[in-house]
Parts: structure tokens; sequence; C-alpha cells
């Protein structure tokens, strides 16, 4: 078994799929008039189209994220690794994406680390190089809240 997507209600369809392909380099797979499938290499995101679009509510503090992120249940964001924080935090800004959290240095504490087979799980298993990740947080024009991780 594998996860297959991550699948993300939009009130606006093609505002978020010009949001996910410009900021983030996806591709469209396919496309209808309800839904469509990007990919990102063998990443596939799917963005439906919501049938009663609601009032987006992001949070507007980094207490407010913080918030949001531990007291709610189920998914909470979804986490995008870049290779340069400045450069991302300008694409995402210039694509409407809002900042809630700024960059900052993140120490983890880890009790445990499995052997790493791959660069991604090797980079997302414990920091490389130095003591800390660097991490922000938006949200989409949707308030789904991405996470930034500069490994």
């Amino acid at each position: 078994m594998i996860l297959e997507h991550i699948g993300v209600t939009a009130n606006d369809l093609e505002e978020s799929i010009r949001f996910y392909t410009g900021v983030f380099g996806f591709s469209v797979l396919r496309k209808t008039t309800r839904n469509a499938y990007l990919y990102l290499d063998d990443q596939l995101l799917e963005l439906m189209q919501s049938s009663a679009p609601t009032e987006v509510n992001t949070p507007q503090t980094p207490e407010g994220w913080d918030e949001r992120m531990w007291s709610s249940v189920g998914l909470v964001h979804i986490g995008f690794r870049v290779d340069d924080m400045e450069e991302a935090i300008l694409k995402i800004e210039k694509l409407g994406g809002q900042l809630i959290v700024p960059p900052y240095e993140f120490e983890p504490k880890i009790e445990y680390v499995a052997e790493s087979t791959t660069d991604k799980l090797r980079r997302a298993s414990q920091p490389v190089g130095k003591a800390y990740w660097r991490i922000a947080m938006f949200a989409d024009p949707d308030g789904v809240i991405l996470e930034l991780l500069e490994r």
C-alpha cells in the first residue's frame, strides 16, 4: 500500500491550480469541471471545486496557527521542502499565499531515528550538517496551511 494522493477542496479551482503550479511547480495531470489532479514527480495532489464556497478562516498570527495546528484533529497542513526559503517566500506571496509564521530555526528533540534509505528520508529524519531546520508557515488562497521546510 502507498499514499496515493492528498485532496484539497478549493473555493476557486482555477485559482488553486494557478497557485500550486506557479508556487511549487506542479503540473496538471488531468482536469474536469469539478476537480484536477496535479503532479510533481510522482507526488499527486487532487484539487476539488467546492460546491458551497466558504469564507476563508486563516489564522492571522503565529499563536493562531499554533492553536489550529495542535488543537485540531485530522489533516492540518501540507509540508513542502524548499532549497531556498527566501526565494520560496517571494514566489508564494506573489501568487496569493499569506505568510503566517516567518522563517525560524527549529531544533527537534528527536527520540528515535530509523535508518534512512533515501535522501528524502535522511533529510526528514534529522537535520543534516546543522542542529536545526528552517521552517515557515503559509496559507494558500483558501486558508490551507502550508509548511515550508528548508532541510
